[in-house]
């Protein structure tokens, strides 16, 4: 195990941090204590980087950013990142976080007052971000009472982490401890089962099992109990006298922060909506007039409503042309793939005859080989070559029904064949469709992974119902994506 605050191996940071980035490009940059800043992240460290001192008061630090904004331009940074530790240190143990606010809003003043005295508002873009929010804790665990197994290797937080190590224990029954309390006080994932969208999973640092705490739970080891307290008792006393901690499911509205900007490349006056950390590295891109071509989590563009004059981005292109409708062959009426009668066969052919939409509610990019089938405004999107379903949008309304099942039917219209796909062990067939109109549709059954459906397939389903139900009419858009290798961007292999 490594100490991120204090490790100096190079390669232990992953990807590439922006004053690397706006070095290579020529820019000369400055670091105040951000995080990183000391170590050689992709070949290189920042221009000026003084080691970190807790105790040097904000104001003085914003003094040193006005001494390197006032050097000669040769030696001006053009990026320069600070970090200051408050409210963060106040909330970690429940002191007085008003009091620090204030300090901090007086503190950043300050900062301003002496910008604009020296005239360089007009000439910098100034960003405020945070990197999390904060909530109490009121739920604290220990791993010693789940595990039992001594010879793997515990982490603590409100992700607390499980690794082998020397443990010859699978990662099945290294979670099933947890399994009681799941869903309640915590969640818990392996690296395979973690949600693609929270992009932890692409190093196997982050543990064999990620016990997820729910907003106010964190887990500790315990020393006392042999926990190879020679490795754990910094760690136990940094995270279980805590009274708030941070790290829980960025959904969350206490994980939510701040965001505030100004300068001549910032519109004046507005408010946008809520977006993820990931965001930022593109739009620094986009700020320092850098190439936005370097690889990350943030969707290029999410941002630019907050630019003055954004990038052109008329010269991108999608490699992928609108999508087309599958050919048809026949007329729209229902046949049977499993011992359906013409009692239920007949509503069904009567629905599929209605008529096609003259637009849909939005437009599809897709690669050559996919086309759409058309069933009553709801798309299905298909692979020519395979027959097989990629994704489908339906519309969903009050009193929708979960499919109750019975026998399969298809399209005539499109023609194709009845799956001959069987259960196999640890795969289970099942409609992408979250109604009861197109999961019988055999074209839209597919093989599952057992657990995938059980624990995210029939949940989400039964929360897109209940979104219907309440709202009254709601568009949803599934879609099918592997990604076997973690990386967070969908793979060609399938299952």
């Amino acid at each position: 195990m490594e100490n991120m605050k204090k490790t100096a191996r190079e390669g232990f940071f992953k990807g590439d941090p922006i004053w690397n980035i706006y070095k290579r490009h020529g820019g000369k940059t400055g670091c105040l204590y951000w995080l990183g800043c000391s170590h050689n992240i992709s070949g290189s460290r920042p221009d000026m980087s003084p080691k970190y001192r807790k105790g040097i008061p904000f104001r003085d630090r914003f003094d040193t950013i006005l001494e390197w904004l006032l050097l000669p331009g040769t030696s001006r940074p053009g990026l320069i990142t600070a970090y200051l530790d408050q409210p963060d240190t106040a909330g970690h143990f429940h002191a007085d976080v008003g009091n620090e606010l204030a300090q901090l809003d007086d503190d950043l003043r300050y900062l301003i007052q002496r910008l604009d005295a020296e005239d360089l508002l007009p000439c910098i873009n100034l960003v405020l971000v945070s990197d999390h929010g904060m909530h109490k804790l009121s739920n604290i665990q220990h791993f010693s009472d789940f595990l039992t197994d001594r010879d793997v290797l515990p982490t603590a937080g409100v992700n607390g982490r499980v690794y082998k190590y020397k443990s010859n224990a699978t990662v099945d029954e290294l979670m099933k401890p947890f399994a009681c309390e799941e869903g309640r006080r915590w969640k818990v994932f392996s690296r395979s089962s973690m949600p693609t969208r929270k992009h932890y999973q692409k190093t196997a640092r982050i543990g064999d099992v990620i016990v997820q705490g729910e907003p106010g739970t964190s887990f500790c080891t315990w020393p006392s109990q042999g926990w190879m307290s020679w490795l754990v008792h910094k760690s136990y006393h940094s995270f279980c006298e805590l009274t708030g901690d941070h790290g829980y499911d960025f959904i969350n509205p206490t994980m939510q922060t701040v965001f505030f900007a100004m300068g001549p490349s910032i519109k004046k006056g507005v408010v946008i909506p809520g977006f993820q950390n990931i965001e930022y590295l593109n739009l620094f891109l986009s700020l320092l007039g850098l190439p936005e071509n370097v690889p990350n989590n943030g969707t290029v563009g999410l941002l630019d409503g907050i630019l003055t004059h954004p990038p052109n981005r008329s010269s991108l292109h999608h490699p992928f042309p609108l999508l087309q409708e599958c050919s048809a062959s026949g007329i729209p009426v229902a046949s049977s793939c499993r011992s359906c009668s013409l009692k239920v066969l007949d509503p069904i052919s009567a629905k599929l005859m209605c008529p096609k939409p003259e637009q849909v509610p939005f437009q599809i990019l897709s690669k050559p080989i996919q086309c759409s089938q058309n069933y009553c405004g709801n798309t299905l999107i298909i692979d020519r070559e395979t027959n097989a379903p990629v994704g489908i949008s339906e519309i969903l309304t009050r009193g929708v029904n979960r499919f109750k099942e019975f026998c399969y039917t298809l399209n005539s219209e499109y023609g194709g064949l009845c799956s001959n796909h069987t259960d196999r062990e640890g795969l289970t067939l099942r409609s992408l469709s979250a109604v009861a109109e197109l999961s019988g549709n055999d074209t839209e059954r597919i093989p599952w992974k057992s657990k995938f459906i059980t624990d995210v397939l029939d949940p989400l389903n039964e929360y897109t119902r209940s979104l219907a139900q309440r709202m009254g009419r709601l568009i949803s858009i599934t879609g099918m994506a592997y990604d076997f290798d973690y990386d967070g961007i969908a793979d060609e292999r399938q299952l």
